[in-house]
């Protein structure tokens, strides 16, 4: 399987083990409440723990490590930004000095704190979103969303997007493919021109794919909603992992109030 599959699906979370196996409807309220809790936390204890639970247990079911990282890259990269500009824009108290060209930066002990803060809470909420998507069935996600009481309008858009997202990726790379073949990417200006006709190609066909497929929906009876009902039950299994989910929470809010 190329890189491009595993970033792009979530084959990982169709897996069997021990994290997949925990009921979506779990998952998604141990996401929502660590979240709040990572955003409330006063101290960078609870987000860095967040992120070590996180990204242990997904590394505990075989996800490659270069693909948490390829996943981590964008939020660490914005993440590294905010803490340069909180260090040199707040705080009252200098901590260094670096002369650029005739001027002097000054860094603040208090805007380093602010800044690694602020980092620790990107980095613990990204790698719950990640804990989140990569143990768990889009599918499942979003029948248990339903559950949630979540408007049916957004299930159902956003089961029609994650499925057909897919499609135009292949159209996008059998289009680049064919316009390399006849040298479409052979310098700048024609790398523009052909790129402009990919775009407006994807465009034309996705149009026209979404005027066959309403057809389609409508030709079996669709009526405007879909029927999505989440049906599964807690079984022991269930209560035993809330159980542990809820204790590992209450680990965080504790750890948050750490004065080291």
């Amino acid at each position: 399987m190329s890189l491009k599959d595993k970033v792009f699906s979530d084959v990982f979370a169709q897996k069997q083990n021990l994290v997949t196996g925990i009921e979506a409807r779990a998952k998604i309220a141990f996401t929502a409440v660590a979240l709040l809790i990572n955003l409330l936390s006063p101290t960078i204890y609870t987000p860095i723990g967040i992120a070590v639970f996180c990204l242990i247990t997904l590394l505990s079911i075989k996800i490659p490590p270069g693909l948490l990282l390829l996943r981590l890259t964008m939020p660490l990269v914005m993440a590294v930004i905010v803490l340069i500009i909180q260090t040199f824009l707040y705080g009252g108290t200098p901590l260094f000095t670096i002369p650029i060209w005739g001027f002097h930066l000054v860094g603040y002990a208090e805007g380093l704190a602010r800044g690694l803060l602020i980092m620790g809470r990107v980095i613990g909420g990204v790698s719950l979103i990640l804990f989140l998507s990569m143990s768990t069935p889009t599918n499942k996600l979003l029948l248990a969303a339903s559950w949630f009481r979540v408007p049916k309008i957004f299930i159902e858009l956003t089961l029609l997007v994650y499925r057909y997202v897919f499609v135009l990726i292949e159209e996008v790379v059998a289009i680049r493919n064919a316009q390399k073949v006849r040298l479409g990417y052979c310098n700048w200006r024609q790398s523009m021109k052909s790129l402009g006709i990919l775009g407006g190609s994807l465009i034309l066909r996705a149009y026209d794919r979404a005027d066959r497929i309403f057809d389609a929906m409508i030709a079996r009876g669709y009526t405007g909603t879909m029927a999505i009902n989440y049906q599964p039950r807690f079984g022991r299994k269930d209560y035993l992992a809330t159980l542990g989910l809820s204790a590992i929470l209450v680990v965080f809010y504790l750890v948050g109030r750490l004065r080291i």
